[in-house]
C-alpha cells in the first residue's frame, strides 16, 4: 500500500537541480527538469553513490562516482534499458511536491509471541513450538545486497584494498569448508551468508557490479552451451 508524502515546495527546487529526502527509510531524489518533477531512488544501483550529487542534463542524471547515467523520468539506466533503479509516483498539489512510496508493514504483530516464544492462543499440541520457524520472506536482490554491504563496510574495505580483502575472503571460504564437514546446519547457513557478503565486499572494492555481471554472463543460459539446462560435457567448465 502506498501513500503520498509531502516533501517540499516547488519553488525550493529550481529547474535543473535536485534534492534528496528520507522517506520510510528510503533515500529519494527529486529532480526538477524542463519536463517537470520526477523522483527516483537516490542511491545508484552500481555502488550506492548519491545520484542527487550527480550532474543533471535534461532528464538524465550522471552518477558522481562512476558516471552511470539514468533517465530520471523512470529510472532507466541509459546504457542498458533492461536495468532500472526505482522510480516513485510524484504529484504537485498546489505548490507542494508529494512523492508516493510503499508504506512499511509489520507482518507479525508485536504481541504474536509470548515471552516463552509460543504463539498466543495456539491450539497446537504435541509439537515443539518453543522456537517457531520464521515465516518465509523475499530476500534482497543481488543489487540490493551489494548496496547493503557497501553501505555497511565500504569505508573500511576500500582502505584494505583488493588484495587485503581477497585474503579475508579466502579465510572465510576456509571457514565454509570446515562448516561443510559438520552437522551444524545453522552454522553452515551462516558461513554461506558470510562468503556471499565477502564476495560483495571485494566486488565493491574492485568496482564490479555483481548483478550486471551475473546478468551478462548467465542471463541467457549457460555460457558454454548457451542452453538453459547445461549440456556441456562434464569435463568442461562452463
Amino acid at each position: 500500500m502506498s501513500r503520498f508524502v509531502d516533501v517540499a515546495a516547488t519553488g525550493e527546487i529550481p529547474v535543473g537541480e535536485s534534492r534528496s529526502f528520507e522517506i520510510e527509510d528510503r533515500s529519494v531524489a527529486v529532480f526538477h527538469t524542463a519536463e517537470g518533477f520526477f523522483a527516483i531512488d537516490n542511491l545508484c544501483p552500481h555502488m550506492g553513490a548519491p545520484l542527487v550529487d550527480g550532474h543533471l542534463e535534461g532528464c538524465v542524471v550522471t552518477c558522481p562516482w562512476h558516471a552511470w547515467r539514468f533517465d530520471v523520468r523512470d529510472g532507466t539506466w541509459c546504457e542498458n534499458p533492461r536495468i532500472k533503479t526505482d522510480s516513485f509516483p510524484l504529484r504537485i498539489v498546489g505548490d507542494r511536491i508529494q512523492v508516493a512510496i510503499e508504506e512499511k508493514t509489520d507482518p507479525i504483530p508485536d504481541d504474536f509471541h509470548t515471552k516463552s516464544g509460543k504463539s498466543e492462543g495456539s491450539s497446537m499440541t504435541g509439537q515443539n513450538i518453543d522456537k517457531p520457524e520464521p515465516a518465509p520472506v523475499d530476500g534482497p536482490t543481488i543489487a540490493d545486497f551489494q548496496r547493503l554491504i557497501h553501505r555497511m563496510y565500504y569505508e573500511k574495505d576500500v582502505v584494505r584494498g583488493v588484495s587485503g580483502t581477497f585474503v579475508w575472503m579466502i579465510e572465510e571460504i576456509g571457514e565454509l569448508a570446515t562448516a561443510l564437514r559438520s552437522d551444524d546446519r545453522e552454522n553452515l547457513a551462516a558461513e554461506f551468508a558470510d562468503v556471499l557478503a565477502w564476495l560483495a565486499t571485494i566486488a565493491n572494492v574492485a568496482g564490479v557490479d555483481l548483478a550486471a555481471a551475473v546478468s551478462e554472463k548467465y542471463g541467457r543460459g549457460c555460457p558454454g552451451c548457451e542452453k538453459l539446462v547445461c549440456c556441456c560435457p562434464d569435463s568442461e567448465k562452463p
